[in-house]
């Protein structure tokens, strides 16, 4: 989401672009706010005219002078501005200041207009392909319970934990994301976690953020519309663990990617942690034993620190994998054993996140995930096997513009796993429904016993209907989501709402 944001203080242009341009060509002029979106500028924004997706911020000079800005910055190498500065140098009043690799550097110019706001608290980053929203809320239910203020930034939203504003991405862009962080500071949150996507690292959207502890949930194929391939996938994560403002580093030992970090940052104090009670791995945090009920998990592990037996109110196998990222992310924050036992117990699911709608009145349970990715989907159905005696019936669909390699994929885990699949339509964008629909089903093996159904609420309306009661209806790619983006519109649609609306239940 680019925006114009804007602080409480004023800060002069050569204080704010010190170290980044020849100073002696700079206008002494106060600046009051950032922007990167033309239609938002404010009166004493200094505007950053970078390429977008279709137009260059360039496009929009006239716009945003008339706004009120007092200078634009541009990257020193994009040939699109350097072919028209000296014409509009002519035509206006303001200063066109070239920057050296503004995208890597915006995130540090944000921070210092914000007063470096990462500084005044402890920032925790997540990241991974799976699991990041689910250990990024249960870090902040436990900090809470241990009477600690903590706010986050992910898919959720932003903001103290019963206080989340929503954003359009995962990780905002790097302007947003410093207000939102300075905002945090001012409320005297003494953590913020943060989700760390990797279009975040790729795009330097973190720059300027001074991380304390990065946590690795695991690593699998998605975004590889986006990154082209596992290697550079790869490399996009890595970013987050090679910042030099880590005090201690989270890994996962039973993911590749996680042991090639471990070896990398041997002695640089990281805590390991590892769910397979059976190999031989040698973990900081390891599962010793788990017992998984429709009330929740119950989990003994052992850390440097002594045994830890935790009971909470999370479904799914895999959700143990995220609770012992979080006991290993706590053990790096130098929190006591018992501390760690008192605040973990009871921790509830996330919504969206494998959350269980248990059987009442004759009706099938259900489980509404976030899974949409083959890992995720698959980690999903198994870890729902014990929970149900009868059919499991799957409905999800892939989302349009995004990675096409994963679309038989996930038709191919569905149809193993599930004793019924249903597709449909999941943020279909810009690409035509039917085309979706066809790359998925290339992943069946026998497509006629799959039903497509392209409405997402007579899809699920059709499952609940059908299912026995002791079937399992998991419906699978939105969780929390309000909204079904058709086009470029965003129309009010959820999961929870149609799920409600035709059975009866409590949400555990």
């Amino acid at each position: 989401m680019m925006t114009s944001v804007s602080r409480q203080t004023q800060i002069s242009l050569n204080t704010l672009l010190q170290g980044y341009v020849d100073e002696s060509n700079l206008i002494n002029v106060e600046v009051t706010g950032l922007s990167s979106n033309s239609s938002k500028v404010k009166k004493g924004d200094l505007f950053v005219a970078l390429a977008g997706l279709t137009r260059h911020a360039m496009d929009y000079v006239k716009e945003v002078i008339d706004a009120g800005a007092v200078a634009i910055i541009y990257d020193a190498n994009d040939s699109y501005c350097l072919q028209r500065i000296p014409l509009l140098e002519k035509q206006y009043n303001v200063s066109f200041i070239p920057v050296e690799n503004l995208q890597q550097n915006l995130g540090e110019i944000a921070s210092r207009f914000y007063a470096y706001p990462s500084q005044q608290f402890t920032l925790i980053g997540i990241t991974g392909t799976d699991g990041k929203t689910s250990v990024t809320h249960l870090l902040i239910q436990a900090l809470n319970k241990l009477n600690k203020k903590a706010g986050s930034v992910g898919t959720l939203g932003y903001g103290l934990s019963n206080q989340l504003k929503v954003t359009s991405y995962t990780t905002p862009d790097a302007i947003t994301l410093q207000s939102i962080l300075f905002e945090l500071s001012i409320g005297s949150s003494e953590y913020v976690v943060m989700e760390v996507s990797s279009h975040a690292l790729e795009q330097f959207r973190v720059s300027g953020c001074q991380f304390d502890i990065a946590a690795l949930t695991n690593l699998g194929s998605d975004h590889l519309d986006y990154h082209g391939d596992l290697e550079h996938y790869r490399e996009a994560k890595s970013r987050l663990f090679s910042k030099q403002s880590l005090t201690g580093r989270v890994l996962n030992l039973d993911d590749d990617f996680g042991i090639s970090l471990a070896q990398t940052y041997k002695g640089d104090n990281v805590i390991n942690y590892s769910v397979d009670a059976t190999s031989d791995v040698v973990a900081d945090v390891k599962l010793l034993s788990s017992m998984m009920t429709d009330q929740g998990i119950k989990i003994t592990v052992t850390t440097p620190a002594g045994l830890l037996t935790i009971q909470t109110g999370l479904i799914g196998a895999f959700n143990i994998n995220n609770l012992l990222c979080c006991i290993s992310v706590l053990l790096q924050l130098n929190f006591e054993l018992n501390q760690i036992e008192r605040c973990m117990q009871d921790l509830q699911p996330i919504p969206g996140r494998m959350e269980y709608f248990p059987s009442v009145n004759h009706k099938a349970a259900v489980v509404i995930d976030f899974a949409h990715t083959e890992q995720a989907l698959s980690a999903c159905i198994n870890s729902l096997k014990n929970y149900c005696e009868g059919n499991i019936i799957c409905i999800f669909g892939c989302g349009g513009d995004r990675d096409q390699s994963k679309r038989p994929k996930m038709a191919a885990v569905a149809e193993q796993l599930a004793d019924q699949v249903i597709v449909t339509d999941d943020n279909p964008r810009n690409e035509p429904p039917e085309q979706i629909m066809r790359d998925i089903l290339t992943g069946f093996v026998n497509p006629e016993r799959v039903r497509i159904i392209h409405d997402r609420e007579i899809a699920i309306e059709t499952a609940l209907a059908e299912a026995s009661e002791q079937d399992l209806v998991i419906v699978a790619g939105k969780g929390h989501e309000q909204f079904q983006i058709v086009g470029k519109k965003r129309i009010p649609f959820s999961d929870h709402y149609v799920v409600k609306q035709n059975r009866i239940g409590t949400v555990l």
